[in-house]
């Protein structure tokens, strides 16, 4: 139908489309097909019709060729058939099996004669196609006949501006979006960039959540992973532009999706601007995304990287971070890390590795002494002594007492001490540094300088590069004396230097014989020749020098400014400091940062540290959760009494800042308490029931929570105010609405007025029992509840009212088994973050028995005896894996591509019935009785294989007392790398 052809006869609209042209005839609106009787009206009008190309009336032939075989799931011709028809105009009697309004309009499309067959221009405005489709076709038909990709681009931004998608509506705008969205992603220039950030922005804001995760995040995706210069990118990484992102897909979606290809733009070879627009994003987004995600999220994969081409800017996101939350912060979760990285890389240059290990050993040491240096501006005078030079952590010194680390490394640790020394002052400097510094200043003075010392190629530390400092760069590992010594007795006095220098007369004499140097009587360095930096206190702006407050446009505070984009012209920052600056600058730092410190959230987050064995230096970086993997330690971090009885339910906020737990109340009534994870405080809740709750649903999308306790009771989950009741009709739960309030009972009344899908295989019109578990599917927005009797209930929870009943057993059965577990493939994590619509519903059942339904026919796919008891949860990790536990102590991983008759994968060793279980990456933690197991996701090809799970107590931050309590639930904080466990005595406990 593109075809140059008859194009003018086919396409009767102006030669130059404007915009109030196009929006006036794209425009959907929300009148509905009017009929049969139209569209013979209008088989008759296009009869009349003529084409004056025969190519494209062929066209047309295969258009309604294809309309048909959509219907019929067969071709509509065979080479038989197609023959008579093209002889005889005899149709095949497969056409009468087609519904009557598609019948009118293939019949019209395959005429014998081509000249009677209507036009593509005819065929769209029949009443057959939705506006939509006309709308899609409005747009897209201009765009396929522009010859070039520039000028496409261009097209699509003008109109989409202007508000052409938001026009045509949600699912036209779904339509024209593969066609827009793989223009941008080729190279564009720097006007082309504006126009595809424009696209992508339009796009982002007229379509649902879901065709935004589908279509348009894989593209941001794809432009993010680019390498070199790009305007676009660096358009993407704007506050504004994510914060649309983060609002449309919320902030879970965001963290797998969008943020670690932030993180990429900042090593390997990234583009400046790109690298510096990605470091605001991570400084500004930090606050918002919590201290445990931004751990192990932004903090972790950044420390893989160094020694891999860091850029400046990923050093200053870990700087900048440690800042903003403040001096405990630093000391708790990033110094430990930072140890770790430091031990690794001495301990790894020992081992007999190949050259390139070893010189990204000596870089990653550069990266973080530079760190180092610059988290030491936001601590106090105490804190650096205590952190940094006492107890056996004076890393300037484990460094500087190596020999085969390279002479580049052993000037970073120097520079940085003096930097340090300067930091704390001359009082504390001869207190407790000089005295560990003996074994240094003792081995130099009685060194020999070894002919042909090496040094690290490759790498170098960040800093000016003036031809002062070229001269007076240390070219062996004796010149630290030059660099050390003069600056202790600039900063201490010769005489206090002597006093805790025992060997102070060898290191002069070897400074005058080889540099000149000598102090002079009258209190000052004196050496012949070109000026020298080490005798003189180093200037310069810090690292971290003054900048404005680390907070951007996420959370409506302003803009930072990153590293690499400075005062215009300035020299790159120095590693020495003024301690005049440095104090000024640890003062701002500290008032910025004065609400973390003295609220300090998160207080019993502990540091991944002593889970981490350091980067890996032969792998590739990067900070995927499959390449961080996490490392359960069992140990309760903390632990609190959140209902007087059982525990029942668990469910967690995407943000992962919040959760919601379900219990026994006093009088056997049941609450739902809501809890701020960073501070163990509950902040809300909801106490309309007057049963035990059960099961507990968020819904994400209009930001509700369902309860369960025989009824399910929708609330609003920031105020706890009651919207809707849905019960089924029967004794047990008409008297339960009777002490409601008068809304409510309008609400359950509204919701028992029913219009039953007719649908065939298993669906009921008749009334269920108690809803005994609870289900929501966020791809439908409904919620699925099932009953004491074996029925499945759908409730639209935005309409506010019931849906379709599926019956999961026989109508004679005398004693059908309830519910106990649903879950949907919708839930299944494609990649991406994609969702699918769910092709079926899975329901666990106290007979030990599991079965999937259709979910358009409601029709049972299969049913099998799962185990042996009481099935007590059913999860879907991927599209073909189900997995159940049970009250027979198994926990079963069953593969839906294979027979059933198959044996599943068996987790054994459980010593008690499976409660409940939960899922990270492939890692599956169950729990039973007082004690958790870990189970593998991974199949095998030999169907008997078992797996055997070792079970461990949870025992508490201190090692030595072990949880006695009996697990009720449990929940997985995957970005936080923690999880979170109910008892039936009613307490939560965080765990790690």
């Amino acid at each position: 139908m593109s075809r140059k052809t008859g194009s003018s006869t086919n396409l009767i609209m102006p030669s130059v489309i404007d915009v109030n042209y196009l929006i006036k005839n794209i425009e959907v609106g929300d009148d509905v097909s009017v009929g049969y009787q139209a569209l013979l009206l209008w088989k008759q009008k296009c009869s009349h019709s003529h084409i004056y190309s025969k190519d494209v009336a062929n066209d047309i032939f295969a258009v309604g060729c294809i309309l048909a075989e959509l219907h019929l799931r067969r071709p509509l011709f065979d080479p038989t058939s197609l023959a008579v028809y093209l002889e005889s105009g005899v149709l095949p009697t497969s056409v009468q099996q087609l519904p009557p309004d598609t019948q009118v309009v293939v019949e019209s499309c395959i005429q014998k004669d081509w000249r009677r067959r209507p036009t593509a221009k005819c065929i769209l405005d029949s009443p057959y196609f939705l506006a939509t489709i006309k709308s899609s076709y409005l747009f897209l038909a201009p765009l396929q006949l522009i010859a070039k990709d520039e000028s496409r681009l261009h097209y699509a931004a003008a109109f989409a501006q202007q508000g052409v998608l938001k026009a045509m509506g949600t699912f036209a705008a779904e339509m024209c979006a593969p066609n827009c969205l793989k223009l941008v992603l080729n190279p564009l220039s720097d006007s082309e960039a504006e126009w595809g950030c424009i696209v992508l922005t339009q796009f982002l804001r007229c379509l649902d959540s879901e065709a935004v995760k589908k279509l348009v995040v894989p593209a941001i995706q794809k432009i993010l992973q680019g390498t070199g210069p790009s305007h676009l990118k660096v358009s993407l990484l704007q506050g504004s532009f994510v914060l649309d992102i983060w609002n449309k897909i919320g902030k879970q979606s965001y963290v797998e999706t969008i943020h670690p290809f932030v993180v990429l733009n900042l090593h390997g070879t990234p583009c400046k601007n790109s690298a510096a627009a990605a470091s605001v994003l991570l400084i500004g987004s930090s606050e918002e995304l919590g201290i445990p995600i931004t751990v192990h999220q932004t903090i972790l994969p950044l420390l893989h990287c160094f020694g891999k081409g860091l850029s400046d800017d990923g050093i200053d996101v870990l700087v900048r971070i440690g800042s903003l939350f403040g001096e405990d912060f630093i000391v708790k979760q990033i110094l430990p890390l930072l140890r770790i990285v430091i031990i690794s890389c001495i301990d790894n240059s020992f081992a007999n590795k190949h050259e390139t290990a070893q010189s990204w050993s000596a870089l990653a040491l550069i990266d973080t002494l530079m760190t180092l240096d610059g988290l030491t501006a936001s601590l106090t005078q105490e804190v650096l002594v205590k952190e940094l030079v006492e107890d056996g952590k004076f890393l300037y010194l484990q460094v500087l007492m190596q020999t085969n680390l390279g002479t580049q490394v052993f000037e970073g640790a120097a520079r940085n001490l003096l930097a340090l020394c300067q930091q704390i002052g001359s009082d504390l400097t001869a207190l407790h540094v000089l005295p560990k510094l003996r074994q240094l200043f003792d081995e130099l003075a009685f060194s020999q300088e070894k002919a042909g010392h090496s040094s690290i190629k490759g790498g170098s530390l960040r800093g000016p590069n003036t031809k002062g400092e070229d001269e007076n760069k240390i070219t062996s590992r004796l010149d630290l004396v030059m660099l050390l010594y003069p600056s202790f007795a600039s900063l201490l006095g010769i005489e206090k230097l002597r006093q805790c220098c025992a060997t102070w007369l060898l290191l002069e004499q070897f400074l005058l014989r080889r540099y000149n140097w000598k102090w002079e009587s009258t209190g000052e360095s004196s050496r012949s020749g070109p000026s020298s930096i080490y005798a003189r206190k180093p200037s310069g702006e810090s690292l971290t020098s003054k900048r404005t407050p680390d907070k951007m446009l996420l959370n409506g505070l302003g803009w930072s400014t990153p590293q690499s984009l400075g005062k215009k012209g300035a020299k790159p920052p120095m590693i020495n400091r003024h301690p005049s600056s440095q104090h000024q600058d640890s003062a701002d730092r500290n008032a910025r940062a004065s609400d973390f410190s003295r609220i300090e959230p998160w207080y019993w987050f502990p540091s991944p540290a002593a889970n981490w064995s350091g980067p890996d230096f032969i792998g590739r970086p990067g900070g995927s959760k499959d390449e961080l993997p996490w490392k359960i330690k069992a140990s309760v971090l903390h632990s609190v009494r959140a209902h007087q009885g059982l525990l029942r339910s668990i469910a967690v906020c995407q943000d992962e800042c919040n959760l919601f737990t379900a219990g026994v109340a006093p009088g056997f009534k049941g609450t739902v308490q809501k809890w701020e994870l960073s501070r163990i405080d509950s902040v809300s809740g909801y106490y309309g029931h007057e049963e035990v709750v059960n099961d507990i649903s968020l819904l994400a999308s209009s930001g509700r929570v369902a309860s369960c306790d025989g009824t399910v009771h929708v609330w609003n989950g920031q105020t706890g105010k009651l919207i809707s009741v849905f019960t089924e009709f029967s004794t047990s739960s008409v008297h339960h609405t009777n002490s409601l309030p008068k809304a409510s009972k309008l609400n359950v009344e509204q919701a028992n007025m029913l219009h039953f899908n007719p649908l065939s295989g298993g669906i009921l019109n008749t009334d269920g029992n108690l809803y005994t578990s609870m289900y929501y599917s966020e791809y439908l927005d409904n919620i699925v509840v099932g009953t004491g009797n074996g029925s499945l209930r759908f409730i639209d929870v935005r309409q506010g009212q019931k849906l379709h009943l599926w019956r999961t057993e026989a109508t004679e059965s005398n004693f059908p088994s309830l519910i106990s577990s649903i879950c949907s493939s919708a839930s299944t994590k494609q990649q991406y973050g994609n969702p699918q619509y769910p092709s079926w519903v899975a329901v666990g059942q106290s007979s030990g028995h599991c079965r999937l339904f259709d979910v358009r026919s409601g029709k049972i796919i299969s049913s099998w005896q799962a185990h042996d008891g009481y099935v007590t949860k059913i999860a879907t990790p991927e599209e073909h894996l189900l997995v159940s536990s049970s009250h027979d102590r198994t926990l079963k991983i069953w593969d839906l591509r294979r027979n059933w008759k198959s044996k599943p994968l068996a987790s054994r060793g459980h010593t008690d019935g499976v409660s409940d279980f939960s899922i990270w990456g492939q890692n599956v933690i169950s729990i039973f009785r007082s004690k958790i197991g870990l189970s593998s996701l991974a199949s095998s090809s030999d169907e008997d294989v078992q797996q055997l799970v070792t079970p461990q107590y949870l025992y508490m931050g201190d090692r030595e007392s072990k949880n006695a309590s009996v697990l009720s639930s449990i929940s997985v904080l995957p970005f936080s790398r923690l999880f979170v466990v109910g008892t039936e005595d009613g307490h939560l406990k965080i765990c790690c």
